[in-house]
Order: structure tokens, then sequence, then C-alpha cells
């Protein structure tokens, strides 16, 4: 794995139809709240990726039955322990989702420190917050934290940022807890809409998915369903602003454009259209977008998983442009690596001036997942071959990306050393 690189020869268009599938962020809060109930849930039309593959893990280690079947997912059985193990939780930022369905099903849990990109902080004391709120006790441990409770009960909860993980991890502790909980300042993302969607097709009572206020009415006992997550728009996005920097023309199968508002009003001019259509979008560049800022946020402001993705694509368009990064302190690490392609990026604390000019390929490395994905799209571009090592970080969220690029005309393969 760590042996691996990607080898991109820059300079061609994109031509061709792709798909994108449920998105991982999505898949993920699923997978976790699927315990509270032993009937199969059935996730249709999942990536194949490692964080998938890892969150399977980490349910199978809780005697959780996990079942592929082509793209669906099938989760049943019940819960028979409430330890994550450390290796499972250092390597992915998701084992966080099991804290509150764990919590409800045991009623005690112990998490290690969660892994994943190394982008920032990412606290979970908004979690922790407000699962106290909902009656549990909290126990911080120098490798983790510790929770407890006989169960949970209905409470108003105010979140001070709209943290995704903690809105979801909250949602699934509540939806038995007695009584009712108001969660207030919660995340507004598609994927909570596709977790709260799931749960209520389970026999939740939830309102407000989608809106800032999301009330719950406790129930005693959940069941299986069958649901299909909201699609990838993450990686829809990284297509899009690919064909945006390279040209070319490529419908995107799966692609929900009202989920990408942010970005498409960025792209869209006499260089970039996009055509709305039944099942998908189709998105048409001549490369020659103009320069434009990025101010990432919360839904439904510029999402920061695109933001990489979007400097990889302003670093190679004439012009200045700026991006401001609100949501992680370290999500600039890749910038290194785009000025070993000859990148004019100025870092400063939580903003990019970027100066665009012609990149050349060149050695780099991905240090996180969305960061990785900017560098091969850079690539993309760029004259002369690029080599990109890391490629375990971008396998996290791309269910392989070199396919998916050479597919469309790119000259994308993945090497071993």
């Amino acid at each position: 794995m760590g042996n691996e690189y990607f080898e991109i020869v820059g300079g061609n268009p994109l031509f061709g139809k792709t798909k994108v599938y449920s998105a991982k962020n999505a898949v993920l809060p699923m997978l976790a709240g699927a315990m509270l109930t032993s009937e199969s849930v059935v996730i249709k039309d999942c990536p194949h990726i490692s964080d998938v593959e890892n969150m399977v893990k980490i349910r199978e280690c809780l005697s959780l039955k996990t079942t592929w079947h082509g793209r669906d997912i099938v989760a049943s059985g019940k819960v028979d322990n409430n330890h994550i193990p450390e290796h499972l939780a250092g390597v992915m930022r998701s084992s966080v989702f099991m804290l509150g369905p764990l919590l409800v099903e045991t009623g005690k849990v112990k998490l290690h420190t969660p892994g994943g990109c190394k982008i920032g902080a990412r606290p979970i004391d908004i979690h922790l917050d407000g699962l106290e709120k909902l009656g549990a006790k909290i126990r911080l441990l120098d490798d983790g934290v510790e929770c407890s409770a006989d169960r949970l009960h209905g409470a108003e909860i105010v979140l001070r940022y709209p943290s995704v993980g903690a809105t979801e991890n909250l949602i699934s502790a509540a939806v038995k807890a007695k009584g009712k909980t108001t969660l207030i300042g919660v995340a507004r993302e598609p994927e909570v809409v596709s977790l709260c969607d799931m749960l209520i097709g389970m026999g939740a009572k939830i309102q407000g998915a989608g809106t800032s206020v999301i009330k719950i009415q406790g129930v005693e006992n959940l069941y299986g369903t069958t649901v299909t997550p909201v699609t990838d728009r993450i990686v829809a996005g990284t297509i899009m602003l690919a064909v945006a920097l390279t040209g070319g023309k490529v419908r995107v199968e799966g692609c929900d454009i009202r989920h990408l508002g942010a970005l498409v009003t960025k792209l869209v001019s006499k260089h970039f259209v996009v055509i709305d259509s039944v099942g998908g979008v189709t998105v048409e560049s001549d490369g020659q977008i103009e320069p434009f800022d990025v101010f990432s946020g919360p839904y439904p402001k510029f999402p920061t998983d695109l933001q990489p993705i979007a400097t990889a694509v302003l670093s190679q368009l004439r012009g200045e442009s700026l991006v401001e990064e609100k949501v992680f302190e370290n999500r600039f690490l890749y910038a290194n690596e785009l000025q070993k392609m000859g990148a004019e990026i100025n870092v400063f604390k939580d903003k990019l001036l970027i100066r665009g000019r012609s990149l050349l390929g060149a050695d780099v490395t991905a240090t996180d997942l969305r960061g990785g994905a900017g560098l091969v799209v850079a690539g993309l571009k760029a004259k002369g071959v690029t080599k990109v090592s890391g490629v375990e970080h971008i396998d996290r969220g791309y269910e392989n990306i070199e396919y998916l690029f050479s597919n469309l005309q790119a000259k994308i393969a993945r090497k071993n050393v």
C-alpha cells in the first residue's frame, strides 16, 4: 500500500461518462446507526473504499454482521461488546460515529482517540457536551474517552458550531432516548438528511432534517429498512473541477446538482456549462475558466472537502485568487506539494493567496484525503509527469480514482515503487 503511487501525464482534456455512488460521508454514520436494530438494514450503492471497509471491520469487532451484496451492504445483528480496537479507531476519524449508537445499545463505551486525516484538531467536545446533556457520564482518558448511561433522556441541546459528526452522533443517540430532544444549530448537510431518512425508515420520529433545528421523539424500538443514501457530492465536485481545469465534456451519472450550488455558482460562465437532466449532469469546459475566490464553511457554503481540489485548479488559472478556510486549521499542508510543481501560493494561517501559472509535473506526496485528490487533479493539467505517493489517503474516499480519470481519457495509472 505505502509503495504505490499514481503516475499522471498531464495535458489531456476529459471526455466520456462516469458515475458517482453513495456518499462516503453518508454511508459511514449509517453503518454506525444501523446497530440501533438487530434487524437487517440494507444500504444501497455503496463505494468500495477503504473508509467503508474499515467501518465494516469495526462492526465485525462488535459482533455485528455486515455483508456486501454487489454494491449493497446488509447490516444486522446485536452488538455484544462496547470496545472499538485502538488500531481501527486510529486509522479513521469516522470511528467516532459509533459513540452515540454504542452508548444507546450497551450503556457504556470506550473510544480511543479517533484518527483520520491530519488537517486539524477536530475535537469531539461538541459530541461529548451533547451526550452529557442527554444524560451520559463522560470520563476523559489519556488515550480516549469513556461514556456511560443507564438510559439517555431527551434534552434541548444548542450546538455552538454546526458540526456534522456531532449532529449525526446526537441524532443517533436521541432516537431511542426517553422523551423529546431538540437539537438547535445543527448541521444541514445532505448526508445528515440521509441518516435521518434511514432512521425514519427504521421507525424513528425525526422532524427538521436539513434545517438548523431537529426535533426527535424517542421510541422504544427500531426495525430493519432499505435506504439509498445521497450520492457523493465531493467526488462529483472533484470531477467537475477537473473538467473545468483540463477542458472537455463529461456526463456525471448520479450527481445531484442541488447539493453543489456553492461550487456551480463559482464555475458556471461562458467557459463552463452545466446541463442538469434526469439521472445526472453533463459538464463542458473549454479549459479557460477565470479565477475565483473560495470561502469554505458549513453547508450550503463552499465545502471544505472541495477546497484543496479548488486550490489545485486555481493554482493553474491566470490571475489572482483567495482561498479562506474556516473549518479545519491545518488544511493547507498540501500547498507545499503544489509548490513543488511550481505553484505560486502564499500561505497564511487560514488563507491562501494564489497567483495562477502553468505547473510542471513533479514527485509529490498526499498527506490527507482531499489534499491528495487535489494533487491528482493538478497533475491532470500540469506539463510532464506527476507522481503522487501516499495513495492510501486518496483511497479512503475515492474508489479507484485512477480508473475514474483514465476512463475519461486522462493518462493516469497506479504503479508500485
